[in-house]
């Protein structure tokens, strides 16, 4: 067993037809379902370095490719295939063809239909301008279709204009819920995401910056964990202070917290914000080089929301300098402030810089910072 899954694990991604020929011959019998199934699911089973540039656009292809070979290898692959998701521009608009499909199959009582929503673990959504190349009554159609896929998710990660746009299309299907509801019984709003990240944009954090005659979005209120993706290109000298406990981040975190309805958000716990640790050695040429780049860990300032929510002028930030946070480790430096760097590394540079590898192997949440 062993063997056989070695050689498929090693099997690069261009060499995958010789191993889908294996695979189906093996459906006709000739590999006992106890070797089969761990194969397929270790085909299947996406994986990204931390030292990647960019996930790759067609890291799906093996996986779909599998699918097609039968019902019994799409039942198999599907879960794993689906536990991360990325959905950048068009694929907005694919992956909602791809639920009303699965609503097909589920009104015909088909056996090819699955429940997306069960294996989805983490989302990201981002390229708004090209999603929006459509038009904005498509994209938000999309997004009315996808909104209650994304609500179960997990791990949530937006960009600025999908952010906007999923709030409203979850405030306007949950006013007409409340509508319909002509009892007027309490019902909990039905959003599990406990970690989302929202992508800044240009030095800012549009999507919190709210008319004061707006509400929060119903969907927040629900979250308790929330972290800000920052524009690298634009806030990597102030975070290389903090990172070296130069400078206290109370001053760089004021304009994003002013904005955030604190009141509103009654489940928040903890507001974080994430960017590479840039202590020494560092090379600002390398890192500001798209060619080149650096390999480095990721420090997550982390903010006690219900502390802070008591009363924001007095909230404990402490006075530089402090003592410098090292890889591993976690430094909590006043009550209701803390900061911890991961034990991995990714791949930074400040120009042109996607979050996205470190999102997906986890670097920017929890799972970066648990213990080997």
């Amino acid at each position: 067993m062993e063997s056989i899954k070695g050689r498929l694990l090693l099997t690069s991604l261009a060499s995958y037809s010789s191993v889908m020929k294996y695979l189906i011959r093996s459906h006709s019998g000739n590999l006992p379902m106890e070797l089969l199934i761990p194969i397929l699911e270790d085909a299947a089973q996406l994986t990204f370095s931390p030292g990647g540039e960019r996930v790759d656009k067609d890291f799906y292809s093996t996986a779909v490719s599998l699918c097609r070979v039968s019902r019994l290898f799409r039942r198999i692959i599907l879960p794993k295939m689906l536990h991360t998701v990325f959905l950048r521009g068009h694929g907005v608009k694919k992956f909602a063809n791809a639920l009303l499909m699965q609503k097909a199959y589920a009104e015909k009582e088909s056996d090819l239909f699955f429940d997306y929503t069960s294996a989805i673990q983490r989302m990201w959504i981002s390229n708004y301008r090209i999603s929006l190349s459509a038009g904005l009554s498509e994209l938000k159609l999309n997004m009315t279709i996808l909104h209650p896929v994304i609500l179960a998710v997990p791990v949530l990660a937006l960009d600025a204009g999908h952010f906007q746009l999923l709030a409203q299309t979850v405030e306007d299907a949950w006013t007409s819920h409340e509508d319909l509801n002509i009892d007027h019984e309490y019902c909990p709003f039905p959003g599990k995401i406990q970690n989302l990240a929202v992508m800044s944009s240009s030095g800012s954090w549009a999507p919190f910056d709210y008319d004061q005659k707006k509400k929060t979005p119903i969907f927040l209120a629900s979250i308790p964990h929330l972290t800000c993706l920052p524009d690298l290109e634009v806030t990597s000298d102030v975070f290389r202070d903090i990172s070296r406990s130069l400078r206290s981040p109370e001053s760089s975190l004021h304009s994003w917290m002013e904005q955030i309805r604190w009141a509103e958000m009654t489940s928040l716990q903890t507001f974080s914000v994430v960017y590479p640790h840039l202590g020494p050695p560092f090379s600002m040429r390398s890192y500001i080089d798209p060619t080149k780049g650096l390999d480095l860990h990721v420090e997550r300032l982390n903010v006690s929301a219900p502390l802070y929510r008591q009363n924001p002028r007095s909230f404990p930030w402490g006075t530089p300098p402090f003592s410098v946070t090292n890889p591993g480790e976690k430094n909590i430096r006043t009550n209701g402030l803390s900061f911890e760097v991961t034990r991995k590394q990714a791949h930074f540079c400040r120009l042109f810089f996607s979050w996205e590898t470190a999102w997906a192997c986890g670097l920017t949440d929890d799972e970066g910072y648990k213990e080997d």
